[in-house]
């Protein structure tokens, strides 16, 4: 079977400019919030959706974003 992106980085929560904020709940553990520019997280995993959200605001106005070329 496949996997699929809501097992690998978890379901969409909200869009902050052009960076997804997801959340992953783990069956016993406690949930995962990450900054994700397509199919690349770019920070996390946070505690809450409010934190993530203030981390992704502030990677946009950086101009943050995953870049396949630059190793």
């Amino acid at each position: 079977m496949a996997v699929t992106t809501k097992a690998k980085i978890g379901k969409y929560v909200c869009k902050v400019g052009y960076l997804d904020i997801r959340q992953r709940m783990v069956h016993k553990k406690a949930t995962e919030v990450f900054v994700v520019h397509g199919r690349y997280v770019i920070a996390g995993p946070f505690i809450s959706v409010d934190t993530a959200r203030v981390e992704a605001e502030r990677c946009v106005t950086q101009g943050k974003k995953h870049d396949k070329y630059r190793k």
